[in-house]
C-alpha cells in the first residue's frame, strides 16, 4: 500500500474498529444496568413481541387469580350466612315439636307460634339483607347467575363446530333439564314420552281451563311433571280422577311449555335407546372432528337452558337454586295441622339449604383449584419469558471486561496510526 498524507488508512481502519467495539460495551453496559437483554425492539424484534405477548398472558392469569378468589370470598358470605338460615330452621323445628305434643294448651301454642313467625321474619330479612360488593342482594344475584372471569383470554364457542365432549355435554345438560337420567338405556324413548306431555301442556292456553287431558295422567303425576319442568299451573282432576286432568296454565305457562317442547324435540334427535355412546347419538362430524349442534343450542337458548358445552371455558359461571329458600309454605303452628306441616316443610327447607350449602362448597373447592392451576401457568409464563428478556449477567460482564480491553487496545492503535503520516516528511528531507 502506497505512503500517503491525505488518506490515512490505517487511521480509518482503527476508528472503525474501535466504534464496534464501543457499540458492543455500550450494549453490554445498558443490558448489565437493565438487567434485560432486550431494551427495544432493535436487539431482537421477534423476541420483544413474543415476551409481550407472554407479559399480558401473565398479567391476565394473575388478575383471573384474583377474580376466582372473589368468587371464593362471595360464596362463603353466601355460605355462612345459610349457616346461620340452618341454626334457624332448626330452632323453628324443635318449636314445631314442642307445639304437636297434646300437653300444650291453645295459649301455649300461640305463644310458642310468636318466636316461629319472629325466625321466620328473619329468614326472610336473611335474604334480603345478606349483600356483596355494592349492596347487591346476594341471593338474588346468584340466583340469576354470576359469571367469574378465570381465564387471561375469551375464547368464542361456536356450536356450529363442538368437540365430541362438549357436544356429549349438551345433550347430558338438555335431558337433566327434561328430568332424563343420563345413565338411562332409554333416553330416546323417554324423551319422547315427555314430548308428548309436553306437546299437550303447550296445546293450551293461558288463563283458561282445559278440557280433559289424558297424556299427562292423574293429577299427583302431573303436579310433579308440572312442577319437574318448571311450569306454573293449577291441576283439577278430570273426568276419571287418576286418569286424566283438566289444567289451567298461569300467565307465561304456554311459552314456557312451547319451548320446553322444542327443547325435547331437538334432544329426541341426538339421542337413542342403548346407543354406542351411552344413548347420545350426535350429528355426522365435519370434516375437521368437529359436531354441528347448532340446532340443540337454539333450543335450549329459548328454554333458558345453561350448559358449560357452549360457554366460554375462561368463565366459571354459579348459580344457586334460591327459590329453595321461600318461606311461603311454613305457615303457623298455633294448632296440631299446622305443627305438622311446619316440620313437614321445614324438612324439606333444611334438605335444600344443606343442597345449596354443598353447591357453594363445591364451588369453593373448584375456585381454589382454578386459583392453584393458574399461579402454576403463571409462574412457567414468567420463567419462559424471562429466558426470552433477562440478560445472562455472566456473559455480559465477560464481553464487558473483553470490549473494556478491546477499547483499550483500540486507543493505542489509533493513537499510533494517526501518527503515520507524519513519517512521510522523513522522505522529503
Amino acid at each position: 500500500m502506497a505512503m500517503s498524507i491525505n488518506t490515512n488508512f490505517a487511521s480509518l481502519n482503527a476508528q472503525r474498529n474501535l466504534q464496534s467495539t464501543q457499540g458492543s460495551l455500550n450494549n453490554s453496559l445498558q443490558r448489565l444496568s437493565t438487567g434485560l437483554r432486550i431494551n427495544s425492539a432493535a436487539d431482537d424484534a421477534a423476541g420483544l413481541q413474543i415476551a409481550n405477548r407472554m407479559d399480558s398472558q401473565v398479567n391476565g392469569l394473575n388478575m383471573a387469580k384474583r377474580n376466582a378468589n372473589d368468587g371464593i370470598s362471595m360464596s362463603q358470605t353466601a355460605e355462612g350466612a345459610l349457616q346461620e338460615y340452618t341454626n334457624i330452621l332448626q330452632r323453628m323445628r324443635d318449636l314445631s315439636v314442642q307445639s304437636k305434643n297434646g300437653t300444650n294448651s291453645d295459649a301455649d301454642r300461640t305463644a310458642l307460634d310468636k318466636e316461629f313467625q319472629a325466625m321466620t321474619k328473619e329468614l326472610n330479612r336473611i335474604q334480603e339483607t345478606t349483600t356483596f360488593g355494592k349492596g347487591e342482594k346476594l341471593f338474588d344475584k346468584l340466583s340469576n347467575g354470576v359469571d367469574f372471569q378465570v381465564g387471561a383470554d375469551v375464547t368464542t364457542v361456536d356450536p356450529a363446530k363442538t368437540s365430541k365432549s362438549n357436544a356429549t355435554q349438551a345433550v347430558d345438560d338438555a335431558l337433566s333439564k327434561l328430568g332424563v337420567a343420563s345413565d338411562s338405556k332409554t333416553k330416546n324413548a323417554d324423551v319422547a314420552a315427555i314430548e308428548t306431555k309436553l306437546a299437550a301442556v303447550a296445546a293450551l292456553t293461558d288463563g283458561t281451563k282445559s278440557a280433559d287431558i289424558a297424556a299427562l295422567g292423574g293429577k299427583a303425576d302431573a303436579e310433579k311433571f308440572l312442577k319437574e319442568m318448571g311450569i306454573d299451573a293449577t291441576v283439577e282432576d278430570g273426568a276419571t280422577p287418576g286418569t286424566n286432568v283438566k289444567i289451567t296454565l298461569a300467565t307465561g305457562g304456554k311459552a314456557e311449555a312451547t319451548s320446553l317442547n322444542a327443547l325435547a324435540t331437538a334432544t329426541k334427535a341426538v339421542t337413542e335407546d342403548a346407543g354406542t355412546n351411552n344413548g347420545v347419538k350426535l350429528p355426522t362430524a365435519a370434516a375437521d372432528g368437529s359436531y354441528d349442534m347448532s340446532a340443540l343450542k337454539t333450543a335450549m337458548d329459548n328454554a333458558k337452558v345453561d350448559s358449560s358445552a357452549f360457554k366460554d371455558p375462561n368463565v366459571i359461571s354459579v348459580k344457586v337454586d334460591s327459590d329453595s329458600l321461600d318461606t311461603a309454605n311454613l305457615g303457623a303452628i298455633n294448632d296440631v295441622a299446622g305443627s305438622e306441616k311446619a316440620i313437614q316443610e321445614i324438612d324439606k327447607m333444611i334438605e335444600n339449604v344443606g343442597a345449596v350449602r354443598a353447591d357453594l362448597g363445591a364451588t369453593q373447592n373448584r375456585f381454589q383449584s382454578t386459583i392453584n392451576n393458574l399461579g402454576n401457568i403463571a409462574e412457567n409464563m414468567s420463567v419462559a419469558k424471562g429466558r426470552i428478556m433477562d440478560a445472562d449477567i455472566a456473559a455480559e460482564s465477560a464481553n464487558m471486561t473483553k470490549q473494556n480491553t478491546m477499547m483499550q487496545a483500540g486507543i493505542t492503535v489509533l493513537s499510533q496510526a494517526n501518527q503515520m503520516p507524519s513519517m512521510v516528511s522523513q522522505l522529503l528531507r
